[in-house]
């Protein structure tokens, strides 16, 4: 039986009372006449309706309290079902199960915030943020309640909010690993953004512990000063583009792995590419040379080392103050992520140039090639 029939069964009947087989009952001594009331059903009146008389005798509805036991063990159940569901991958049933479960208990935090991890794993980031803000509602003391909240925020690359919600998790509970975890990655993530190497932004968080102190210092401008030619030979990571939705983490894996040994592979799909890092370089060096141009997923893959990337970009702002510098950085990053403009023509064929070229997964019309950029 689900919630919704069960509350429907609890509801008072309302309207005239039929009597059994449409039969004028005699009615007893003491009774007093309900119309009109709110009465509510006792077995010494054959009408189905409450009287005064039997207000101390009216048994308990035993219906009711089937109910109740049922919907709990409902309750119990969900949760288990709805996880089950999230590691088969099966995320749009898992938020069914969430949801029903939410209806059964809305007071429940964790529903909640089960839910929003699904809804991230669909990538309907909104609701996934939602959700993480009503179980910190719910429960400000949780610490997964502003995970949730984290993991959300750093999909829709909000990287300084991110931080401060990891940063007030770790006041109430310095041992959160997942929240040391999600910082960590946070960082990690705005410093490849801007063209550095997972290992190198490990390397460079270290030393200096923040975003902001990395794009003020020594090294992160000798890295950004290095030419490509002297970083190519000793580069392990290479930039993958042309990704699709449907390429995953284990697509990627099953290709580049047969070149050598993979350390990690990064998927940014919002972005149309993917950061494949081996353990050295001669292996990435292989697989590019012999991946250029493989189809997967629908589409021939673009490979090249990252540093490219790192110059094409617009160089670090040296302003006086750290938030200002990250505030530059990060609108030259936004301006790499444009979508298609008149439907589905490619942004940059239009203004700055397009490193895709004829491999591109959006039109390049000839006329109007550079007719949007800016002088």
């Amino acid at each position: 039986m689900d919630c919704g029939s069960a509350q429907k069964q609890m509801q008072p009947r309302i309207g005239p009372c039929l009597h059994r087989y449409g039969e004028q009952e005699q009615q007893p001594a003491g009774h007093q006449d309900h119309r009109g009331g709110a009465g509510v059903g006792c077995q010494q009146c054959l009408c189905g309706q409450r009287c005064q008389s039997h207000q101390s005798e009216r048994p308990e509805d035993p219906s009711a309290a089937d109910l109740q036991r049922e919907q709990g063990e409902r309750g119990q159940e969900q949760p288990v079902q709805g996880i089950q569901l999230f590691q088969q991958g099966r995320y749009s049933q898992a938020v069914d199960v969430f949801t029903e479960a939410i209806y059964c208990d809305p007071k429940n935090h964790r529903f909640y915030g089960n839910r929003s991890s699904c809804y991230c794993q669909m990538e309907q980031y909104s609701s996934a943020l939602s959700d993480a803000q009503k179980a910190i509602q719910l429960a400000p003391d949780w610490p997964m309640g502003y995970c949730y909240k984290a993991s959300a925020l750093m999909w829709l690359k909000r990287y300084m909010e991110v931080e401060k919600v990891m940063e007030e998790v770790l006041k109430l509970d310095q041992n959160c690993k997942e929240a040391s975890n999600i910082l960590s990655e946070c960082r990690i993530l705005q410093l490849m953004e801007l063209g550095f190497e997972e290992e190198q932004s490990k390397l460079l968080l270290e030393k200096f512990t923040t975003v902001q102190a990395i794009l003020t210092s020594p090294d992160a401008k000798a890295l950004k000063q290095t030419p490509q030619q002297d970083q190519s030979g000793s580069c392990r990571s290479l930039w993958v583009g042309n990704i699709t939705l449907e390429v995953s983490e284990k697509n990627l894996l099953d290709l580049f792995k047969m070149y050598g040994e993979i350390e990690s592979i990064r998927v940014l799909h919002e972005r149309f590419c993917a950061f494949i890092n081996f353990k050295n370089a001669n292996m990435a060096a292989k697989a590019l040379d012999k991946l250029q141009g493989v189809e997967l997923g629908g589409n021939r893959l673009v490979m090249r080392y990252p540093d490219r990337w790192i110059q094409r970009t617009t160089p670090l702002v040296q302003g006086p103050s750290a938030a200002g510098t990250q505030q530059s950085s990060a609108a030259a990053i936004g301006s790499r992520r444009r979508l298609p403009i008149n439907g589905d023509e490619c942004f940059y064929w239009r203004t700055t140039g397009c490193d895709y070229g004829d491999k591109c997964r959006f039109k390049h019309i000839p006329n109007q090639q550079g007719r949007d950029k800016k002088p």
